[in-house]
């Protein structure tokens, strides 16, 4: 995304640009409902432990976390 957008921006480039996110913010969404079905609590408890679209290095899941989801 950041290399998407930090081009030099035409009206191609800035209608592909839009088009792309617009498919990776719907896709993940549709995504994340699917997750929801099949593991449900478990997934609920990771996706509010980890950030979604932009990593952010401070909330990352450490191992103890990871196996207390896998439990479950």
């Amino acid at each position: 995304m950041v290399v998407l957008w930090t081009r030099d921006m035409n009206a191609a480039r800035l209608v592909s640009a839009l088009a792309i996110t617009a498919y990776f913010v719907i896709g993940s969404r549709l995504e994340e409902g699917k997750l929801m079905d099949r593991f449900g609590e478990a997934y609920r408890r990771y996706r509010d432990r980890v950030p979604a679209l932009v990593p952010r290095p401070w909330r990352v899941l450490s191992r103890e976390e990871a196996r207390r989801l896998l439990e479950d």
